[in-house]
């Protein structure tokens, strides 16, 4: 029988076109089609291959092109226009080349190298809506990119486009600190206002009954009346500081009965408390906010007032046996929305409640918070980096799970040991990225590093004992030294001094998986995730493990696949995937699963994959499914 699947495939589908081609063709056909040659061959060229994408096909006065995941489709896009500004610094207005994109994520047909159907009109069709310089995407792209800071987005609601049956919901991207309004001097499409949004999470994480349920929304339009400004000296002002600072600012009461006030000031102080024991924090006093209830001014005058980079504002709704708390973070410097989020839940134990919201707002905010601020980083001058910057560029580098990033992260680490000797993060960072090595096989001395990772997370803990990442570090050491039950004390040391730490949350879960106790590891992941759905992709493939080992197949195959798209680089998705593919009785899927792994990993031993398991048994049902898929 004949697979009429097999020349089918899910991609990200790019499509661009130069604005204004046919008058600068008709003006000098000769200079225009030499420059969008150098274009092609200088910038877009390189940057989807950079990106793994493919030009499918070039059109004249444009391309097509395909990207296994639309995270990448999104880089690439951005690359492409940023450079083509740069290149078009120097050149007379009416020669200007500028580029329109639009990018969709869909099922395409293949044939004879060439992909056809509806994600590619999709995408023409998202095109030619575009302003000249401009990116537009589907809201399938936009559920893909929620949870990655790096990303900006408009939403410019539902459009009708020409031989779609559906309408289609249309998002005008940027990245972080670019503006989303169309470049001057170009037309720009009726609309609402702008509202200038950053992806927060990563839909359809599953969740147990008991967590709170977190939902991702678009911008929060009405969460709460204009903040405004208490009369302050101008001489009272502080000078902002130079590490992350947050006001949280009163959350305001939205069910109608001011009896309800004592709630949402409880839930505002809490989330303070709960914000101030992240040591990379500096939180304004419960006290210092308080005078902003009810007020109404704009954001940057309140950071500027109380000498803050970041402001919290929210609000809070009690209806019937329901509580809904909505947040939003801001860059006061900017004015500029970063991220917001809802959290609702049933309401029982009213105090119960309110400290596990709690939690997750603080643990969410936090997370958050601290992308913001390595993106911050990454984008000062290499000259202009204190020991601060160092240690979150180092991290940023590391999230990067490859060999170079690891080195380029030492480098980091190293130099902010050298401006700041008592600096305990840069000790716990240098020896997280040892035991990376260690892990991920890039050295050929792996107990050696080890060993160097517990040295340095026990010099962090001689100057600070509080520090989380040193904790966090020995616990993971132990765990390769398959020492679980002090893997476990460590870890619950770092909990103690922070319930809200994603981090400590997921390396738990990880211990709980390796010793055999799978229901508990799968609630620990999930709570993970919950805190902070922008977990790299080792914490996914523990999480995808566990829901593998308990047999829930459908669940793992569902995460994994979500999670590959987000980290097409990580080799161990594949290997997971083919093994749980093996188990549904994917025959298809699983092969080819097995093909990209014998591909990108030739060495690959099924026999020692997983070897960490306690539990014998764990280990050979791994290796089982791995053998269905055609690894052994």
């Amino acid at each position: 029988m004949t697979n009429l699947d097999a020349d089918r495939k899910l991609v990200a589908v790019l499509c661009a076109d130069v604005a204004g081609y046919s008058r600068m063709i008709g003006e000098d056909e000769e200079g225009t089609l030499a420059a969008l040659a150098a274009h092609m061959t200088e910038l877009v060229e390189p940057a989807i291959a950079g990106h793994r994408g493919r030009i499918v096909k070039t059109t004249g006065d444009g391309f097509l092109a395909e990207f296994a995941s639309p995270i990448a489709a999104a880089h690439a896009a951005l690359a492409i226009q940023e450079g083509l500004r740069s290149r078009n610094v120097d050149v007379p207005e009416t020669r200007k080349q500028r580029l329109r994109i639009g990018i969709t994520l869909g099922d395409v047909k293949v044939r004879d190298g060439d992909i056809f159907g509806d994600a590619v009109n999709v995408a023409a069709r998202l095109q030619s809506l575009a302003e000249p310089g401009g990116v537009y995407t589907s809201a399938a792209v936009v559920d893909q990119l929620r949870g990655h800071i790096t990303f900006a987005w408009e939403d410019l609601g539902e459009k009708t486009l020409k031989n779609i049956a559906r309408p289609v919901r249309v998002y005008r991207l940027a990245a972080v600190g670019e503006k989303t309004a169309p470049p001057t001097g170009t037309a720009e499409p009726r609309r609402r206002m702008p509202r200038l949004i950053i992806g927060a999470l990563i839909t359809g994480v599953m969740a147990t009954a008991a967590l709170v349920a977190v939902v991702a929304y678009g911008l929060l339009d009405s969460i709460a009346p204009p903040i405004a400004s208490p009369s302050v000296p101008p001489t009272s002002r502080p000078a902002l500081q130079v590490r992350p600072s947050v006001a949280v600012l009163p959350l305001v009461n939205q069910s109608g009965d001011p009896a309800n006030d004592y709630f949402s000031d409880g839930v505002t102080e809490d989330i303070i408390n709960a914000l101030g024991r992240f040591s990379s924090l500096t939180v304004m006093a419960y006290n210092a906010t308080l005078p902003y209830k009810g007020k109404a001014a704009r954001p940057v005058d309140v950071g500027r007032e109380l000498g803050v980079r970041y402001l919290i504002e929210g609000s809070v709704r009690r209806a019937a046996d329901r509580v809904r708390i909505s947040i939003r973070l801001t860059d006061s410097d900017q004015g500029i929305l970063l991220w917001s989020e809802r959290f609702e839940e049933q309401l029982k134990d009213v105090f119960a409640l309110q400290d596990a919201i709690t939690r997750r707002v603080a643990g969410t905010l936090a997370a958050n918070l601290t992308r913001v601020e390595e993106q911050r980083a990454l984008a000062e001058p290499p000259d202009n980096l204190d020991a601060y910057d160092l240690v979150l560029r180092g991290r940023a580098e590391l999230r990067r799970n490859t060999r170079s990033g690891n080195r380029e992260a030492r480098l980091y680490f190293e130099k902010a040991m050298q401006l700041d000797p008592k600096y305990a993060a840069a000790y716990a960072g240098l020896g997280l990225a040892y035991q990376d090595m260690a892990t991920l096989g890039w050295t050929e001395f792996p107990e050696d590093m080890l060993a160097r990772s517990e040295e340095l997370a026990g010099r962090a803990l001689s100057l600070d004992p509080d520090n989380l990442d040193a904790h966090q570090l020995l616990s993971q050491v132990h765990t390769m030294q398959l020492q679980y039950d002090r893997a476990l004390v460590e870890i619950d040391r770092a909990l103690l001094l922070n319930p809200s730490d994603a981090a400590s949350h997921s390396q738990r879960g990880a211990i709980l998986l390796w010793a055999g106790r799978l229901e508990e590891a799968v609630a620990a992941l999930e709570t993970a995730f919950t805190l902070n759905p922008n977990l790299g992709p080792q914490e996914a493939f523990a999480l995808g493990l566990a829901y593998y080992s308990l047999r829930r197949h459908d669940d793992a195959a569902r995460f994994l696949e979500r999670e590959a798209l987000r980290n097409p680089d990580f080799i161990f998705f594949p290997v997971l995937l083919a093994a749980t593919y093996g188990q549904l009785g994917r025959t298809a899927d699983a092969e080819r699963m097995a093909e990209t792994v014998r591909h990108r990993l030739p060495v690959f031993d099924p026999q020692t994959f997983g070897s960490r398991f306690q539990n014998r048994a764990h280990h050979d049902y791994l290796i089982e499914g791995l053998r269905k898929a055609g690894l052994s």
